[in-house]
């Protein structure tokens, strides 16, 4: 069948709306609307009608004049023929004509998040697709263009041009979604993320929020119902000030890689991504942000270096945590007294030494069980006294340096305590330096 014939057999089994003509044939014409292509091909019809019968009423009041066209109207009107209530279009049940009452509902709701970019989405029941499914068979249609696209298409139009806003179909700030039947909507807003290294001045707060291990965070005896077994964190900390500026309900850091909670950060500091969750303030001063969270947070922690960053640097940044170098400054004890020579033998040993890590007895709770395997660039050993040194150890991210100094039962093999032949622990740890690999 051609365009013609085909459209004939549509308005003849179907009644639909000019929006739903018009997408069947989705590839003609090009530059225009479904709604004005639809249009175009009830006029061709109409015309097609009169000349080729003495009769079109049958056109006019078993198709056409069902189908709430404008163009069926109007000329319905001009031949001083009546028509009936129109009959709901097949494919759309008319939803199509909810546009404006669903830019009036959702526009309120987005006037307090600040955004220029925008993506609009619909959910529709299965019943639609199936109609469209039937009738694109029966009628052999090729070019459809699907009702969920002319949707999104309609009422986004209207909401860009009502709130001065753009689409943006690949990274949009906003994205509404909305359920035309129900006319309920859901609005995500796109994350916020700002990159920048912390400073930790203090051992007793973790880089992020730790619950009760007792009620999970739903608060109890034990964490006096605060459901945190540590009331700060680095995270929280950071959190205060970004969200308040942000206007945001959450925040998420993203650290490549983590200190132990009693040891601190310093050097230059720790590469990290914050997440800022649905915030609705988009333009923020990071230069005054970075003042205000270190004035905030002054003597805990410091941020630096603040920069706009994205979703693809949390990922780089985590992928890339076991593939820095780190260097720590380690206050060690032995149990018995340490001489000089044994300080050059574990710093002749440690010198490029590939070691194993079996996961330590202290995380094996919460990390599997399995071997790691490590470097150690060095270790600069000084003497403080007589059973005490501070040790310098560069090594790969990732390294347990607890786990290295003491050996951990046999589990971390070599240790600076079997080099030394003398027990050593950890009494104090800090990291110095968090840098790239070159190697890697």
């Amino acid at each position: 069948m051609n365009l013609l014939e085909k459209a004939k057999q549509l308005v003849q089994d179907y009644t639909l709306c000019d929006h739903c003509l018009g997408r069947q044939f989705s590839d003609i014409s090009t530059g225009t609307t479904n709604q004005k292509r639809g249009i175009t091909i009830r006029k061709l019809l109409i015309n097609d009608a009169i000349t080729q019968s003495d009769n079109p009423d049958f056109l006019f009041e078993e198709a056409l004049s069902k189908s709430g066209s404008i163009i069926v109207e109007d000329t319905l009107k001009k031949s001083e023929k009546t028509t009936e209530e129109a009959t709901p279009c097949y494919l759309c049940q008319d939803l199509l004509k909810l546009a404006n009452h669903l830019v009036d509902i959702i526009e309120p709701e987005l006037k307090d998040i600040e955004f220029q970019t925008f993506l609009m989405g619909t959910t529709l029941t299965k019943e639609f697709w199936e109609r469209e499914r039937e009738l694109k068979g029966e009628i052999e249609v090729l070019q459809t263009e699907y009702l969920k696209q002319e949707f999104n298409r309609i009422v986004g139009k209207k909401l860009a041009k009502r709130m001065s806003i753009t689409t943006d179909f690949d990274s949009p700030e906003v994205v509404v979604e909305i359920d035309p039947i129900t006319l309920k909507f859901n609005i995500k807003v796109k994350p916020l993320y700002i990159y920048g290294r912390y400073l930790k001045f203090i051992r007793t707060i973790p880089q992020t929020r730790w619950p009760c291990f007792k009620c999970k965070g739903k608060g109890c005896e034990q964490c006096n119902n605060t459901g945190k077994r540590y009331q700060e964190s680095v995270e929280e900390l950071m959190e205060n000030k970004i969200i308040l500026t942000a206007k945001s309900s959450k925040g998420v850091l993203h650290g490549a890689g983590r200190e132990d909670i009693d040891a601190l950060m310093l050097g230059n500091g720790r590469p990290f991504v914050f997440e800022v969750i649905t915030p609705q303030i988009r333009t923020i001063d990071l230069k005054k942000l970075q003042e205000e969270v270190n004035s905030y947070c002054k003597g805990k922690i410091e941020v630096r270096e603040l920069r706009w960053s994205s979703k693809n640097e949390v990922r780089n940044l985590k992928g890339s945590a076991e593939t820095t170098v780190k260097k720590y400054r380690a206050k060690v004890s032995f149990e018995e007294d340490v001489e000089d020579k044994t300080m050059d033998e574990i710093e002749r040993f440690f010198v490029n030494k590939s070691i194993d890590q079996r996961t330590p007895n202290r995380v094996a709770h919460r990390r599997a069980d399995k071997i790691r395997k490590k470097k150690v660039f060095s270790v600069e050993c000084t003497q403080t006294s007589k059973r005490n040194i501070e040790a310098i150890i560069t090594c790969d991210g990732g390294c347990y340096v607890k786990e290295l100094i003491s050996g951990d039962e046999g589990r971390t093999n070599p240790s600076i305590s079997q080099i030394a032949h003398n027990q050593a622990i950890c009494e104090e740890l800090d990291v110095l330096e968090v840098r790239k690999n070159i190697e890697t």
